[in-house]
């Protein structure tokens, strides 16, 4: 049984991987922003609430940017500083990146929301979250 969870979870990762470069990593090169490398990706279900710690370096302007599937719903993310001061709310914004330079190369948090199911006959959905940084 556990070695049939981890190939469902190395399967998913997987899958995620592949929709990051399909469907994000493109809109992430958009305006000459280079992939820094970084990716981080979750399969998450509905209600799932994720927090992550980014590193992000001073003398360039950062894009950040969060991609989800589309079975999640409207996905928001805060990014906020290590006392959780937000910085930025993608709930007003039409975009799903933000650009921005940090002062000084710093650690940020980022809280990511999956909405709630609409529905109450106890099947959740599961899709995935990816995280991409750039950078010009």
């Amino acid at each position: 049984m556990v070695i049939i969870m981890c190939l469902n979870s190395a399967v998913s990762q997987g899958q995620c991987r592949s929709f990051a470069k399909r469907k994000c990593l493109p809109s992430l090169e958009e305006n000459g922003f280079s992939f820094s490398g970084q990716l981080n990706n979750a399969v998450v279900l509905e209600g799932d609430k994720l927090d992550i710690s980014l590193t992000f370096h001073e003398g360039k302007t950062n894009r950040l940017m969060v991609c989800s599937q589309p079975i999640l719903g409207d996905v928001s993310y805060r990014l906020m500083d290590k006392n959780r001061t937000q910085l930025f709310d993608s709930q007003s914004s039409d975009v799903n990146y933000f650009d921005f330079k940090v002062e000084s190369t710093q650690q940020l948090i980022l809280e990511i929301t999956v909405p709630e199911p609409e529905t109450t006959h106890g099947i959740l959905h599961e899709g995935c979250i990816c995280v991409l940084q750039g950078y010009k």
